[in-house]
């Protein structure tokens, strides 16, 4: 199999709609940054927001003419709490890892 192929079969990528039909396209964390989750949602979240940024894999925006950068997106989506929790929350809530919003496992 294309390592490429592969990529696309065995990491684990949520869409997330948002308004007026902008999205963004997240991949799951990988087993180093699993490493960081802890025991609590409020400290989780703080990890979530530091990876963020390089988990959006593909997304709607656009800086003028050319595709926005991953690190200004997720600038811009951090400033709104609200829009952030809910991105947590979908894409947490999409993950097949068993992560809950409030530990490390869905146990």
């Amino acid at each position: 199999m294309d390592i490429s192929g592969a990529r696309e079969k065995y990491i684990f990528t949520t869409r997330i709609e948002l308004e007026d039909g902008d999205y963004i396209v997240l991949r799951e964390p990988t087993t180093l940054e699993l490493r960081e989750f802890g025991d609590t949602g409020k400290e989780n979240v703080g990890i979530l927001q530091k990876i963020f940024p390089s988990a959006i894999i593909e997304h709607s925006f656009s800086d003028g003419d050319k595709p926005a950068k991953s690190t200004q997106v997720a600038a811009l989506l951090v400033d709104s709490g609200s829009t952030f929790t809910k991105i947590m929350n979908a894409w947490m809530d999409s993950l097949p890892l068993g992560i809950a919003k409030n530990g490390k496992s869905g146990k």
